[in-house]
């Protein structure tokens, strides 16, 4: 719910706005600007409505002191004494709207509503332009795999939470996605995810990127800058390659985890942020800390959770699947394809995919390019290792088949799809898209010939 601070000397006033506005969103009311100061610096606010006169900290001393620590902050001026100059005043320093007692209830609402709106509009229009282009696609991981499907679980039950959480995998398992998918599932949903490639962020600037920096904080800063941890605020922020960000900076991090603060370079003044971290590597990271290349602290900060993405060479039933969606994803390169040829298959899965999901849909872009037919084929996928052994393996040599096994085409037909299942170590959904077929029909035809599948696992 939106955090709003009713700041008024006067205990009617006080009142009246709080009941007014506890309804719709979540309000403090304080009688000084000094204690909702305070406040504002410890739990944060996205709304303030303030009094001008008051003793102490004025009005206007509060909304230079809070824009200086979050420049976001919406803060509406409310006084009795209506003065042009007054007005003009405020606007400068930075309020976004000047309401003169006594004020209209509803006219107060609707003017909160806009602002809000308008603020939405501003920050949507500073995302990068893959976010933009991404904010509205839902996220889905293509899988059958047990091991994954046990990801996904601990994914939704993870996403309840604001624990944070370290996912471990190989380079293009798909670790990012699995981090969307915590956040689509998760109740910070309609707030912004930032993904953060630690890795492509050289060291001198790693702080000034995820914190931001002020105007003049360092050579070239010619204007202040807002980080990424700031864009995450009430949303989800995922640091890809934490193992490679150094001591110094894993230090700041272990700060800003323990007490949800952070400053921009060059700012002394702290900035409240409730932003889910989310950690991602393919490294060891529990080995890296016990070796000391990696702070231990920081390593149990980030693992309240870990879930490991298995690599796509040990969950190879999944390929045909991926493949069917990336051919839809690319369906633009090549509208007639639908499908992946027999053999294309036995191709796709022969091969061990050092590159892992994302290697696959290069290898099917690649091949949507290529190929001129209606099925994607082994020559246009390109993809030799293991295909030909596998094949002579299929089909014995005819000088070792008796004549009646030469022309029998049912041993044949038993026979390859004996030789499929064994590949496929007794899969039998994973044979089934091999063999071009359902998996009912393979049922049927493994019962016809006797074959024991289950014993092929292995």
């Amino acid at each position: 719910m939106i955090r709003v601070l009713v700041v008024d000397d006067n205990p009617t006033a006080r009142k009246v706005l709080t009941r007014l506005l506890t309804p719709d969103y979540h309000v403090h009311a304080f009688a000084g600007g000094s204690e909702a100061f305070n406040h504002f610096m410890s739990e944060g606010a996205e709304i303030i409505l303030t009094d001008l006169k008051m003793p102490k900290m004025d009005g206007f001393e509060l909304l230079s002191s809070v824009k200086a620590v979050d420049p976001e902050v919406i803060v509406f001026v409310i006084t009795g004494f209506s003065t042009v100059d007054s007005a003009v005043t405020a606007i400068k320093k930075g309020a976004c709207d000047y309401i003169a007692k006594p004020f209209d209830p509803d006219d107060v609402l609707l003017r909160i509503k806009r602002a809000l709106k308008e603020k939405s509009l501003e920050q949507g229009a500073r995302v990068c332009r893959q976010e933009r282009r991404l904010a509205n696609t839902r996220y889905d991981i293509i899988t059958s795999h047990p091991k994954m499907l046990e990801v996904l679980s601990m994914c939704k039950k993870v996403a309840r939470t604001d624990s944070s959480v370290l996912i471990q995998g190989e380079t293009g398992v798909g670790k990012e996605l699995v981090a969307r998918m915590i956040h689509q599932w998760s109740p910070r949903r309609e707030h912004l995810f930032v993904p953060v490639n630690c890795s492509a962020v050289s060291e001198g600037i790693m702080e000034s990127e995820l914190f931001g920096h002020e105007k003049g904080a360092f050579t070239g800063a010619a204007e202040k800058r807002i980080g990424f941890f700031e864009l995450a605020d009430r949303g989800t922020i995922l640091l890809d390659e934490i193992g490679t960000a150094d001591h110094k900076f894993q230090v700041t991090l272990l700060r800003v985890l323990q007490d949800k603060f952070i400053y921009r370079v060059g700012s002394p003044i702290a900035k409240h942020i409730d932003a889910r971290v989310i950690a991602a590597t393919n490294q060891d990271l529990e080995q890296e800390a016990g070796e000391g290349f990696f702070r231990n602290d920081l390593y149990f900060r980030l693992s309240v959770v870990t879930l490991t993405v298995p690599p796509l060479r040990e969950r190879k039933e999944d390929i045909p699947l991926l493949a069917l969606h990336f051919i839809k994803k690319h369906n633009h390169i090549n509208p007639g394809i639908e499908s992946v040829s027999p053999k294309g298959l036995l191709a796709l899965n022969s091969y061990e995919y050092p590159g892992n999901v994302r290697e696959l849909e290069n290898i099917i872009e690649r091949a949507m390019i290529l190929e001129n037919s209606n099925q994607l084929t082994e020559q246009s996928l390109r993809i030799k290792i293991g295909l030909e052994g596998m094949e002579s393996s299929f089909f014995p040599k005819q000088d070792v088949l008796s004549p009646e096994e030469r022309f029998n085409l049912k041993w044949a037909e038993k026979e390859y799809i004996l030789k499929v299942l064994k590949f496929c170590k007794g899969r039998k959904i994973e044979a089934a898209n091999l063999l071009g077929i359902n998996k009912t029909t393979l049922w049927r035809k493994i019962k016809k010939y006797g074959i024991d599948a289950d014993s092929l696992n292995g």
